[in-house]
């Protein structure tokens, strides 16, 4: 059993994926992750991005030995690796083209490191041919923001996720 965090500003009932944002690290869904502490940032990050005076934190419980059973298809990055770089480019660009992307919800549950947006200037300069994939990688590797997400894609995948809690912060 684990514990997942989506921070947002508006408290909701049912996770429902095509409300996320697109142009995302795993494609357009339903974002958590098990740090509280990078939930809460996010949930003020929405919160002055939308003008909202709301800051809201929803905590999920998730049995991931349900995953399998349920014959989810589920993509996970257990390191920064190229692959991982490739996928979240592709996903963030809308390169329906590449050969591993999210765009059109080929996976249910996608796991692994987040790109936030802090990074974005990287990600530009490797899209422009200004900085390698090799840059990239090793800058990130050695950035001592390292925090993981999960992203939910379809409606099975979500209903396995059991709230517990919300918590205005």
């Amino acid at each position: 059993m684990i514990y997942l965090y989506h921070g947002t500003d508006t408290e909701f009932e049912t996770p429902i994926p095509e409300m996320g944002r697109r142009g995302t690290d795993f494609g357009q869904g339903f974002y958590l992750t098990p740090h509280l502490d990078s939930a809460v940032n996010m949930a003020h990050r929405v919160s002055r991005r939308k003008n909202s005076l709301e800051s809201v934190v929803m905590c999920y419980s998730l049995d991931e030995n349900q995953l399998v059973p349920e014959g989810l298809r589920i993509r996970s990055f257990l390191n920064i690796e190229p692959d991982w770089l490739r996928f979240v480019v592709a996903n963030r660009y809308f390169l329906q083209h590449a050969s591993d992307h999210n765009l059109d919800k080929r996976w249910d549950v996608v796991h692994g490191f987040i790109a936030d947006d802090r990074i974005v200037q990287l990600l530009d300069g490797l899209m422009k041919g200004t900085t390698s994939e090799d840059d990239v990688l090793k800058t990130l590797r050695a950035s001592r923001f390292k925090s993981v997400q999960y992203s939910f894609h379809s409606v099975t995948a979500v209903s396995l996720l059991k709230r517990i809690e919300v918590k205005h912060v």
